[in-house]
Order: C-alpha cells, then structure tokens, then sequence
C-alpha cells in the first residue's frame, strides 16, 4: 500500500475581498511517496497558485495541507522555510538563477543550501556527484 506523502484537505486561496478573488475553492487531493504527479489546465486556472499553497510558499485562506502526516498550513514562516529547503524542490515559470554560475552550479547550489548542516564535498565537475 503506498503512503501518502502530501494531502490537502479543503484548501482554498483568495486573492483580496469577495468571491471574486476566490483562486482554489476547497481543493482536496492525496499525493503518494514515488508518484509522478501532474497538475494541468488553462492558462489562469490556478495551478501555480495550488503548487505554492500544497508547498507553503504561499499561505492559504482555508483548509489544511499536511506532508508526511504532519501540518504544514499552520507552521511559522521560519518552519516552513527549513521544510522547504530540506524537503522540497522547484523549477520555477521564472528563471531564479545566479547570473554568474553556470545551470549546473546554480542546480548544485541548492543542494549545498539544503543541506547546510551536512558536511558536503563538491569536486566542481558536473559529473561529480
């Protein structure tokens, strides 16, 4: 049986007041540990707004988002910010990049931010794993 790895419960977003700002109404979803998930629609239909709220980039209005069992919708910025840089990756729609590294150093890069309180060892070579 494969466990649930990300789980959202009801989560809505709204942008300003009224039900016009209304982005994700109650969105509910399961998503399991090895699973290739996709999320698709038209263009203005609320994907990038749902993957920010199911990450913590972006604080939902409503429900609850919960990984490995434990919530996240709820935690202190610096909390979610930890979470993300040890757990979570992301390509962003814009390029977020260091404009004098290379792809692969910037990709690099983030995997010595994510694990800072681990002793890591990079020879420089992008096949030096």
């Amino acid at each position: 049986m494969k466990k649930v790895l990300l789980f959202a419960d009801g989560v809505c977003k709204a942008f300003g007041a009224g039900k016009k700002g209304l982005v994700l109404n109650h969105v509910s979803t399961d998503i399991y540990e090895g699973d290739f998930t996709v999320i698709m629609g038209a263009s203005g239909a609320g994907k990038s707004t749902l993957l920010y709220a199911l990450s913590g980039m972006d604080r939902i209005t409503g429900g609850r988002v919960f990984y490995k069992e434990r919530e996240i919708s709820r935690m202190k910025e610096r909390e979610m910010a930890a979470l993300r840089a040890a757990e979570f990756g992301f390509v962003f729609q814009q390029t977020h990049l260091v404009s004098n590294l290379t792809l692969f150093e910037n990709v690099k890069m983030a995997g010595f931010l994510g694990n800072a309180g681990r002793r890591l060892q990079w020879s420089g070579g992008p096949r030096s794993f």
